[in-house]
């Protein structure tokens, strides 16, 4: 807040409304069953959620909430300008809360109280959680996000709340919010939760999931035997520790099996032993039955959290103590030539990430992660996923998976050097050699005969590194690329000890180039002996803490990848084109370019995972851009670099990840589930992310309809659906809310079930309806998916139900044709007279309408748009000239202009050939 332009952000509220000191308690949710004094308490509490916000916040008639958030607010900006305190606000309560306007309201709280501004945020507060505050739709999340700000400051409040007479009586889902409303109050504020012994039984019973430390049969004695306990099986920096913070850092600190399964990169048997670990040292808790488990701090490990963890993830670098954790020493970028590395600041709400000492760990990949990644690729291109992607324990941790004559190597993109580090270290390991690069695979290629009789071709052609006179035969070979493996990372364990930022600089110019350089040659070692490659680039943080500087310095350096390892013929493009040794240019040899075909092109994949905060075409862009700008020598031959770039996945990807998902369950994919899916999934990794839920061994039966449904409701309801912005949530959650139903839901419990106004929940449905993707019957709404009931009036567990437009499997797919049809109704609707009757859905009964009459074609129907199985086209679609389907992939070339190139349309091949 800009002190002398506006009324300082530190201005105290006048004495009509100062807020009291807050308590120094600290936070978190206690049960008492007497109300013990606290500055906020509310006896008489409302049974809903949004009743018992209300309640507490209302400056007038509540129970004085509002005055600690005020505090909270002026102490979280104080001494800022007003766009650093707005920066800070929507980085506190989230971007898209209130359709991104609740960092507006609460930053008027920090005016002075003497204006309208301050008054009129005031007054809005008690309107969060429903209904529509100044126009914007509100839900609970709205709430929950303002009292993340009591968390983010030294302001804990003592809150008491008493259970609500006839709480019981109330349905679960409106129990649930109320309790997850409490919970989340706790994380900034000691809240004591006034009821009977005999309540607390009852919430622990019923509401396990919904409030921190329920069941806790809590002591005021301090239990040293299980901390001693606890220390033995915690270690430094693992996953143990992971999983305590995990749970620890959750309103309820409570977490199902599949959450972590997700979270962590390896196999479920062994997040289930971590789990025992942690269960004999009494620090969680397991409960659930075997297809919900589910796991919850204990008091024990709450302490444990608060003293060890916390405590010692503050203590100063140079603190070395054994059993310390956090003592790794952190990597702090520099610059180099490709681009500004810039230091690596870390937000206040999140942990600091470490990187382990040298050598950093190479781990294998998750299966499901695997099998998105090599869904979505596309031979010699470059595919975006828009996906809030995990942050690796060490971000220098490269990881290896491999099948089929396919390869998968995968590193942060955190900057320039550490991703080609890690990805040539990933590239060059053992494994590599011991899994991909056999003897017998290069023998069968021919590759080691050419170190004998044809030298020329690996070495002065591909480039290929490191191969001497004395490399002769196959462990030579593997010899001379693992020395330059263990050779990169020394030198990268150097830098920690030269403290000359001039020296620093050029260390990190060296190593850069020669990570590339390996990484080239093995790139060009495994296109020699027929491997595929794929190369995951994951960023975690794009979205909170790229700028446009540090983003085109990542675009620059995978370009310069990609030409390395980039070849016409056998002939390295990069050596052709944009070579500027005169001396290395003339130890190459000049290509006989074919007039007809003058293009290069990119060996192996990339795929880019990252929340891209609906900026896919921006990085598309930057990407195009960096490619655009080499310049060729002079001498260059007329060869060009042509690649793609794809921003939204294709079915083809969500049929590849899908296979490969449910291969290892023993399941075959559909052309119904893949419609599904690619309809009401975000990407292929959301795709892998929900069939990795179902169970295996299925005798090689087809995945049924239930199955789809049951899977893609354990994803986030932000996790479904393409084409909505992130404040259109109202279709995400009204779908995610139908998919866990296991029978037709009524309005009013829909409205409960999906936390979204009845109003919002009418606007929207009426859409879903309409598509087709859900039918209202006379017990309520469902989606046209399987129950996965057996028995009753809705066992359709072994039936198939699908959305109206999912059809016969044996039609044939007309996506197309669909998109087509789309298209022309937006460029043809009006002037003239509208049909007031289009007749949708379409029923097979009569056919759709000419799109080109309607006045207002639907536009949110290209989030559903893949689902549309077989829509019937009429021939004027099909013919108009001016119609094509809305394209998502950018060709990109580098190097000099050529006067002939071959058309080449924007093609979805797959890095090999589907099964």
């Amino acid at each position: 807040m800009n002190a002398r332009s506006d009324a300082p952000a530190t201005d105290r509220i006048d004495s009509g409304h100062n807020a009291p000191t807050p308590s120094r308690d600290a936070a978190g949710v206690t049960y008492t069953d007497t109300a013990s004094f606290a500055a906020v308490d509310l006896r008489d509490s409302p049974a809903t959620a949004s009743a018992l916000w209300r309640a507490l916040v209302d400056p007038w008639d509540g129970a004085g909430l509002s005055r600690p958030l005020v505090t909270a607010v002026r102490q979280l900006v104080t001494g800022e300008t007003r766009p650093d305190a707005r920066a800070t606000l929507q980085e506190t309560v989230g971007e898209n809360a209130l359709d991104s306007a609740l960092a507006d309201v609460l930053l008027s709280l920090a005016t002075h109280t003497a204006g309208a501004q301050f008054w009129d945020a005031l007054a809005t507060l008690p309107a969060l959680g429903g209904g529509r505050p100044l126009g914007f739709r509100s839900d609970l999340e709205d709430a929950r996000a303002v009292a993340r700000v009591l968390e983010a400051v030294d302001v804990t409040p003592t809150v008491a709340i008493s259970l609500p007479d006839g709480f019981r009586d109330r349905d679960r889902s409106t129990r649930s919010a109320w309790c997850r409303l409490v919970a989340a109050l706790g994380r900034g504020a000691d809240v004591r939760l006034v009821c009977s012994r005999v309540d607390r039984a009852w919430l622990a019973e019923y509401h396990r999931d919904d409030l921190p430390g329920v069941s806790d049969a809590r002591s005021s004695r301090r239990d040293t035997a299980h901390l001693a306990d606890a220390r033995d099986a915690v270690g430094v920096g693992s996953r143990e520790e992971r999983v305590l913070t995990t749970l620890a850092d959750t309103d309820t600190e409570t977490a199902a099996y599949a959450r972590l399964y997700a979270a962590f990169s390896v196999g479920r048997s062994r997040v289930r032993q971590v789990l025992a670990n942690l269960a004999d040292a009494r620090l969680v808790e397991r409960y659930g039955s075997d297809g919900e488990r589910r796991v919850e701090l204990t008091a024990t490990g709450r302490q444990f959290v608060t003293e060890e963890i916390a405590r010692q993830s503050r203590l100063p670098d140079g603190v070395s103590e054994s059993e310390q954790f956090y003592n790794n020493r952190r990597v702090i970028p520099r610059t180099h030539e490709e681009g500004e590395d810039r230091e690596d600041t870390t937000p206040p709400d999140r942990p600091d990430r470490h990187r382990l000492q040298t050598p950093h760990k190479r781990r294998y990949m998750d299966r499901s992660t695997a099998a998105a990644t090599l869904g979505s690729a596309v031979e010699g291109g470059v595919n975006l996923l828009n996906y809030p992607i995990d942050a690796q324990e060490d971000r220098a941790e490269g990881r290896w998976y491999a099948e089929d004559g396919r390869l998968v190597v995968s590193a942060e993109g955190d900057n320039p050097m550490s991703l080609w580090v890690t990805l040539a270290l990933t590239l060059a390991s053992p494994r590599t050699f011991d899994r991909v690069l056999t003897q017998s695979k290069l023998d069968e290629h021919g590759v080691l005969s050419m170190l004998e009789d044809a030298r020329t071709i690996p070495r002065d052609m591909r480039q290929i590194g490191w191969l001497g006179e004395d490399v002769t035969d196959y462990d030579d070979l593997r010899r001379v690329l693992l020395d330059a493996a263990a050779d990169l990372e020394d030198r990268t364990g150097d830098l920690a000890d030269v403290d000359d930022d001039e020296k620093r600089l050029v260390l990190r110019t060296e190593i850069l180039k020669e990570a590339l350089g390996l990484a080239g040659s093995m790139t060009h070692l495994l296109d020699l002996a027929d491997v595929d490659l794929v190369r995951l680039v994951r960023l975690p943080e794009f979205s909170r803490r790229f700028d446009d500087d540090r983003a085109a310095a990542l675009w620059k350096t995978i370009a310069v990848g990609s030409t390395i390892g980039s070849r016409y013929g056998h002939h390295a493009v990069y050596r052709q084109l944009f070579e500027d040794r005169e001396g290395k240019r003339r130890q190459a040899f000049e290509p006989t370019v074919d007039a007809a075909d003058p293009v290069a092109r990119p060996v192996g994949s990339w795929v880019l995972a990252g929340d891209f905060a609906g900026r896919t075409g921006t990085v598309a862009d930057g990407i195009r851009e960096a490619f655009n700008g080499f310049d060729p020598h002079e001498d260059a031959p007329e060869i060009q670099l042509r690649t793609t770039v794809r921003t939204e996945p294709t079915r083809r990807q969500v049929t590849e990840t899908a296979r490969q998902v449910l291969d290892a369950k023993d399941l075959r994919v559909t052309p119904e589930a893949v419609s599904v899916l690619h309809g009401l999934a975000r990407t292929p990794l959301d795709v892998a992310d929900a069939l990795h839920a179902l169970a295996g061994d299925n005798d090689s039966r087809r995945i049924d309809a239930a199955e789809v449904r049951y899977a893609l409701g354990t994803l986030d309801p932000n996790r479904l659906l393409r084409g909505f912005d992130g404040r259109k949530t109202t279709p995400r959650r009204l779908i995610s809310a139908l998919l866990q139903a296991d029978a037709p839901v009524r309005g009013d419990e829909l409205d409960e079930l999906a936390d979204v106004s009845t109003r919002s929940r009418r606007e929207h449905l009426a859409d879903l309806v309409a598509a087709g993707l859900v039918e209202e019957t006379n017990a309520g709404y469902r989606l046209l998916l399987s129950f996965g009931n057996t028995d009753g009036e809705h066992g359709e567990r072994y039936t198939d139900r699908w959305p109206t437009w999912v059809a016969d499997p044996a039609v044939s797919p007309s996506i197309h044709a669909a998109a087509k049809t789309l298209q022309v109704g937006r460029e043809h609707h009006g002037p003239g007279d509208p049909v007031t009757s289009p007749g949708w859905p379409y029923t097979g009964v009569t056919d759709p309408p000419d799109l080109r009459d309607l006045s207002t074609p639907w536009p949110w129907l290209d989030a559903v748009l893949p689902a549309l199985w077989a829509v019937a086209t009429a021939d004027e679609y099909a013919d108009d000239p001016g119609v094509v389907p809305p394209s998502t992939t950018r060709t990109v070339t580098a190097g000099p202009t050529v006067d002939q190139v071959p058309i080449d349309g924007a093609t979805d091949t797959p890095s090999r050939a589907t099964p």
